[in-house]
């Protein structure tokens, strides 16, 4: 079983090649990226010493399936492309959504596109908008250091 953190990115900015690229210059040197395109969705499978991450991204989503009812801004947030982490349930640690998050931040500052983060187990989580990081006020834990 596992729990998936998504990455919704409000406007369409990238594609698989440059997500691919960001996922390199992030990730050590020592991962291996291992692509596999399945038509609509691209995954990729980061492997290192430390973990193995399985990264979905899809490219485009349209309506009426690329809605997210977000609590963090009271309404509808609409997006276009998704990137979803699928962790296994017994390592969702609280240092693997830091390490998500610290990715979707880097990838905001590369892409320039808002991007809601949101999870199975949190809900919203928070939105990467401008240069501010807007938290739920519902989390659990206090990933604001990141």
């Amino acid at each position: 079983m596992s729990i998936c953190v998504c990455g919704r990115i409000k406007r369409k900015c990238m594609d698989e090649d440059l997500l691919e690229r960001f996922l390199s210059d992030y990730y050590s040197s020592g991962s291996d990226i291992i692509q596999e395109n399945n038509g609509s969705c691209v995954t990729y499978k980061i492997v290192n010493s430390e973990d193995d991450v399985i990264i979905s991204f899809i490219n485009e989503k349209k309506a009426p399936y690329n809605v997210y009812d977000s609590n963090i801004i009271g309404d509808e947030f609409e997006y276009v492309q998704l990137i979803l982490f699928d962790i296994k349930k017994e390592e969702a640690t609280k240092d693997k959504y830091t390490k998500i998050i610290r990715f979707l931040i880097y990838l905001k500052a590369k892409i320039n596109s808002d991007i809601l983060i949101t999870s199975d187990v949190h809900n919203d989580m928070c939105l990467l908008k401008d240069k501010e990081i807007i938290w739920s006020q519902e989390l659990s834990l206090d990933y604001s250091q990141v």
